[in-house]
């Protein structure tokens, strides 16, 4: 997992050219202006969900996780809930809405576990 983290980054970055560091608001705004650019963290975000719904399918398939999960809901719930908890806790300056959100997404998640 880690050198996909390391892709998505390099991803997200190469895509802002550079020039914006991990702010959430800036990569929307880039989004709107430029549709190549939107396609591009289009793709980003969809190599980080990928690793994700790996994820789930490998404990779906190890018997964690319940035949009736869906790895790519699952994956697109933490994505969800990652970056809307980034965009609040950078917008207040406070880490509790990224954890309320993982929280979240995680409890969902486990509903589906075995065991």
């Amino acid at each position: 997992m880690a050198s996909g983290e390391r892709g998505v980054v390099r991803c997200l970055r190469e895509v802002a050219g550079g020039v914006i560091d991990g702010d959430g608001a800036s990569l929307l705004e880039l989004a709107d202006r430029s549709e190549p650019a939107r396609e591009a963290l289009a793709a980003c975000f969809a190599e980080w969900e990928a690793y994700l719904v790996d994820g789930f399918t490998a404990m779906r398939e190890d018997g964690l996780i319940s035949r009736e999960a869906d790895p790519a809901e699952l994956a697109v719930t933490v994505m969800t809930a990652l970056q809307g908890g980034l965009l609040l806790a950078q917008t207040t300056r406070e880490v509790r809405p990224l954890e309320l959100a993982l929280d979240m997404a995680i409890a969902h998640a486990g509903r589906y576990r075995i065991g």
